[in-house]
């Protein structure tokens, strides 16, 4: 505080206790207006125009993003560690074997491609090597070519170095008030130079491999970690599939299925086997389960770190190829009957069956029991739901309930709320109600002195972002008067300053969005909603261009894909 103020405090108080109020309410105007004056200076001077990490940095003193109350827990780094290493335990381990094969010495990575990402790397967190990234950026004119050496012999050997199989947890508190190991999240860092070898094979490797014919075909129902899959995706399929199924069906059964610590629990023994089966050289499959062997981690909290335990389970949840091996792992999980579809977004599962095959879902359900067994990962029966959408919903009659899966009319997937009659007023409300909360840190920023072209810049990325979240997946199963709510928070925003108006209206942001997604799609024939496409039209004559040679289907404006194909051919119709 500065001495000023300290003095005309201490004015105030003196000029109220001899009864003197209107001098002391003058005093405390002028102390607001010296308070103010320094505090619209804060955020005055953030030029967003020479990069947004300096933007971001500034907001998050403000709002106090990521701020929790773990400081408050009693709990040690050792209690945490020992948690989660039994959390990562195969009790029936079997080390996972190497191939038998001969390595070329093909290199790896070059001196030059080493440097380009190490120049370029941005400020993440060091692994338990202790080298930060910033000294890896400044040193990369220096040790590139000794770095990408010892990169280049790790990955023809199929040999990880021993300091990068121990990854450093940083537990994040999933409630307010954190009290139980199982209140924290762990999140696994490995050594940043690590981290980039496995990203390098990711690219290089497992991506293309997933395009491979064989290996799309297995990850055909399976929308997260792929280059076109997301939760956008995910949601258009499983609402495009549950409308074709009630084409034939009086009602479909969606059914979400929860495993419990997915990443933290998966066999190595059979996660190794499954990545043999895809199309990866032997020297990158035979690092992949060196990587695997012998792993161990610390748990880094409240400023201690704990001892050093092994581990026997896990895809390394924060790891460069956890997310890729988590889904080559679930690729045989499929159901058991043809007529029923399912839709995986990493560890969330959603299982359609309609009215016709009801007596299969126990089954199914079984299914996916058996299989987690099989991979050392457990259904959670407590989060097993379902939830019926009729065509008729007025004469229909539910069936008798399932044991151990509770009904409900409306249901979480991915982030959005769907109800039973395929429609999303609860997420249109609930995500306003997340919006409006919103404003009052947009008035924070603006009162710490944020200049409006960066306080723009904030809203569109938080606020706008929320807003129209997945939106071409549901924005089709709005109705006219949620669609008028959303445009007028829109324009409200606007009238406060908090976004410039050149910015387009709701409907306009979720046409681009859906654009875009469409371009994609018909750009790339491995798209993961290519297969929800019709087929395409073959012209056999010279006629007029066309946006798009599908076949038009049946006319539908609550599912993405034909509202789009219509809607691109209205200017030619």
């Amino acid at each position: 505080m500065r001495p000023e103020v300290k003095y005309l405090l201490r004015v105030k108080n003196r000029l109220m206790r001899r009864g003197r109020v209107e001098e002391a309410s003058a005093v405390a105007r002028r102390v607001g207006l010296m308070i103010e004056k320094v505090t619209k200076g804060h955020l005055r001077n953030v030029d967003d125009s020479s990069g947004l990490e300096e933007l971001w940095k500034k907001v998050g003193l403000i709002t106090k993003r990521g701020k929790t109350h773990a400081s408050a827990s009693a709990l040690s780094a050792d209690e945490l560690n020992d948690h989660y290493a039994k959390i990562s335990e195969d009790p029936s381990y079997v080390q996972p074997e190497k191939k038998s094969t001969v390595n070329r010495d093909i290199p790896f990575i070059t001196e030059m491609g080493l440097f380009n990402i190490l120049d370029k790397l941005h400020h993440t967190a060091e692994g338990a090597d202790g080298i930060p990234a910033w000294y890896l950026r400044l040193a990369a004119p220096a040790y590139s070519g000794v770095l990408a050496h010892l990169i280049n012999l790790s990955v023809s050997s199929s040999i990880v170095p021993k300091q990068w199989k121990v990854a450093i947890i940083h537990p994040v508190a999933k409630v307010p008030l954190p009290a139980t190991p199982s209140d924290f999240r762990p999140i696994s860092v490995t050594p940043i130079l690590c981290r980039l070898t496995e990203r390098e094979i990711v690219r290089r490797y497992m991506y293309p491999a997933f395009e491979d014919n064989a290996t799309s075909n297995l990850l055909k129902d399976q929308y997260a970690f792929r280059p076109t899959g997301s939760t956008t995706s995910a949601l258009i399929s499983i609402q495009q599939q549950t409308t074709q199924m009630l084409e034939d069906n009086e009602y479909v059964a969606i059914v979400s299925l929860d495993l419990a610590k997915a990443f933290d629990t998966v066999s190595h023994d059979t996660l190794a086997k499954k990545l043999a089966a895809i199309a990866i050289p032997d020297r990158i499959y035979n690092w992949v389960v060196d990587f695997l062997r012998g792993r161990s981690h610390v748990t880094c909290f409240q400023g201690g770190i704990s001892k050093e335990r092994a581990i026997s389970a896990s895809v390394v949840q924060g790891s460069g190829i956890g997310p890729s091996s988590f889904i080559v792992c679930a690729s045989d999980l499929h159901p058991v009957r043809e007529e029923n579809k399912m839709a995986k977004y990493a560890d969330d599962t959603y299982l359609l069956v309609g009215g016709s095959m009801r007596h299969t879902l126990v089954e199914e359900i079984g299914n996916v029991s058996s299989w987690a067994d099989e991979n050392n990962l457990r259904l959670n029966p407590q989060k097993t739901k379902e939830m019926l959408v009729a065509r008729h919903s007025r004469r229909f009659l539910p069936p008798p309930l399932l044991d151990g899966v509770q009904r409900v009319s409306s249901l979480l997937v991915l982030g959005v709320t769907l109800e039973d009659n395929l429609r999303v007023t609860k997420h249109v409300e609930r995500t306003l109600e997340a919006c409006s909360r919103s404003l009052y840190a947009l008035r924070e920023l603006r009162s710490h002195g944020l200049p409006s072209r960066a306080l723009h810049q904030v809203a569109r990325a938080t606020t706008v972002a929320k807003l129209t979240y997945a939106s071409p997946a549901w924005w089709g199963l709005t109705s006219a008067a949620e669609r008028d709510r959303i445009e007028r928070f829109l324009s409200r925003m606007k009238r406060m300053d908090y976004l410039s108006d050149d910015l387009g209206s709701a409907a306009q942001l979720v046409e681009s969005a859906e654009d875009g997604l469409m371009r994609s799609i018909i750009a790339r024939e491995i798209h993961v909603l290519r297969p929800l496409c019709p087929p395409v039209n073959i012209r056999k004559y010279d006629l007029r261009p066309s946006p798009h040679n599908f076949l038009l289907p049946l006319r539908d404006d609550t599912n993405y894909i034909p509202r789009t194909l219509f809607r691109w051919l209205r200017p030619n119709l």
